[in-house]
């Protein structure tokens, strides 16, 4: 009961705020409602508007026309599905009176994708291709020449999110690099010394540079900053909150293989500062202003970077303090978030958008990975992982250069970023491979681990002479980004990362 109640008071907020919304520009209200691509068949929900007693869809492709009927506002493609070839499709939405006349007409184009057929690849040398990026992101370490803003003797990365940003955001991009390092060090990379000081250097720099001890968050990491300053671009003063506790899992992790004690204490403060701002229903809040609490921007599905922050933290002392708060987020989640689909994009560099019109992959691979760890603790919990990551690969997955909803011809399997900024990127690809890992322990079923050695070698198909793999993505044929922009660092190492991981998890089944 206590979830249901959750739900429904999440239901109820989520959809005052889009009611309050003047002149909405679809009369869709299904979590689909500005869905780019689909594999499988989708299925929309429409407003009943006054006088509507008849609800169609007509899909239109090449000279073909179906037309799915309906008494009730809900319409499912399923019926038609088969018939639909994986291209681009219009769909016309109508709502009729008793009589059949006309009263509102609703169009769109969407994509339908191709879906995995199985490939089994040769694995790339996955090892080789992380130690080439990592050489490029060492030396550009010191070497870049094209930033804006740099700090002498410290990395690029901190000031810079690419060659040419006048941005970071170290809540992203400090974290990635640690990880990548860290997987570097475990591999027996060959820059192994390098990297770990390095990585000690970015966390360093995180515990010098943050905000001031007042406020209502004291201590707390800045997650913009820009030409030498701290804040900026899209969120001026504030933070996103539960992004500092990704770095800080971070910091647990250099902890760990360092023993250096403060990076686990600010990994613990950053946890415990944290909690006082979550919502009685178990969420917290995206944006809030570090010096007077108050929310700058209240929806936030992240919560499962601050419940991974606290499982973290359990093997070096149990807080039941956190752990309740954990399982508060969970529940939250898997009642809400889960149950809608309202996976909305919280990045540092995108404002504030209106009610499904920018989802994203990102906050929900952790939950696959969570639900995958503890699958014993509950029996729906690897059903909903495996739910989640279908649902991912149906909205954000492209498996290969038929795909007519990406911007380039890519080899894929590639992963799509969010609806405003849709491009098939190297790093959430790599978080993707992450969550195919956990899939594949938690199922044993081998089209996990193909999906997987098939995405990694999408990235490395991509890398670039000096090393640098592409975030935008790169034609299959012909080499070109169509984005024409630089490739990020953070998303570099985070491919690192997934790279190194599954080169070890692949070696481990052989043994």
């Amino acid at each position: 009961m206590k979830r249901i109640g959750l739900f429904l008071a999440a239901i109820l907020t989520a959809f005052s705020v889009w009611a309050e919304e003047p002149n909405p520009s679809t009369f869709i209200t299904s979590w689909n409602a500005f869905s780019k691509q689909f594999i499988d068949a989708p299925e929309f929900h429409l407003l009943p508007i006054p006088g509507s007693a008849q609800f169609r869809a007509v899909v239109r492709q090449n000279g073909r026309e179906w037309t799915v009927r309906s008494a009730s506002p809900i319409l499912t493609l399923q019926r038609i599905w088969r018939q639909v070839k994986p291209r681009k499709f219009t769909v016309i939405f109508r709502w009729l009176d008793a009589h059949g006349a006309l009263l509102k007409e609703e169009a769109g184009e969407r994509v339908k994708a191709p879906d995995f057929m199985g490939l089994r690849e040769h694995a790339v040398d996955w090892s080789a291709a992380a130690d080439r990026n990592i050489a490029y992101l060492l030396h550009e370490s010191g070497h870049n020449s094209t930033a804006p803003y740099r700090e002498p003797g410290i990395p690029v990365w901190i000031w810079a999110a690419t060659p040419h940003h006048e941005a970071s955001y170290p809540c992203i991009t400090i974290n990635n690099m640690i990880w990548a390092f860290l997987a570097h060090v475990k591999n027996d990379g060959p820059q192994s010394v390098e990297a770990l000081k390095l990585a000690r250097v970015g966390a360093d720099w995180a515990l010098a540079h943050r905000q001031p001890n007042s406020g209502a968050l004291p201590l707390f990491p800045y997650s913009t900053i820009t030409k030498g300053n701290y804040g900026g671009s899209v969120e001026g003063e504030s933070v996103n909150l539960l992004r500092a506790s990704w770095l800080a899992i971070s910091f647990v992790d250099l902890y760990a293989a360092t023993k250096h004690e403060p990076y686990l204490e600010y990994a613990r403060h950053i946890a415990d500062t944290t909690i006082k701002f979550q919502n009685a229903d178990g969420s917290f809040p995206y944006r809030v202003n570090p010096k007077t609490g108050a929310v700058t921007e209240q929806y936030n599905c992240s919560v499962m970077e601050f419940v991974e922050l606290t499982e973290k933290l359990e093997p070096f002392g149990f807080d039941a303090r956190r752990a309740m708060a954990a399982q508060r987020a969970l529940d939250w989640a898997l009642a809400y978030v889960c149950a809608t689909s309202n996976w909305k994009a919280a990045y540092e560099d995108v404002s504030e958008t209106r009610f499904y019109s920018n989802l994203s992959q990102m906050p929900a691979q952790p939950l696959v990975r969570y639900l995958c760890r503890h699958k014993n603790e509950n029996p729906a919990y690897l059903p909903t992982a495996i739910r989640l990551n279908r649902w991912i690969e149906d909205q954000f997955v492209t498996f290969g250069p038929g795909n007519e909803s990406s911007p380039v011809r890519v080899k894929g399997p590639l992963v799509f970023e969010q609806f405003v900024c849709w491009w098939p990127m190297d790093g959430h690809t790599a978080n993707w491979i992450l969550s195919l890992i956990e899939l594949h322990k938690a199922t044993h079923n081998r089209d996990y681990l193909d999906k997987a050695k098939a995405a990694a070698n999408a990235i490395c198909a991509e890398q670039y002479e000096d090393g640098q793999f592409s975030t935008w993505g790169r034609d299959y044929q012909t080499g070109d980004s169509p984005a024409k922009l630089d490739n990020w660092y953070n998303a570099g190492a985070f491919s690192d990362w997934a790279l190194y991981a599954l080169a070890q998890y692949t070696r481990g089944l052989k043994e």
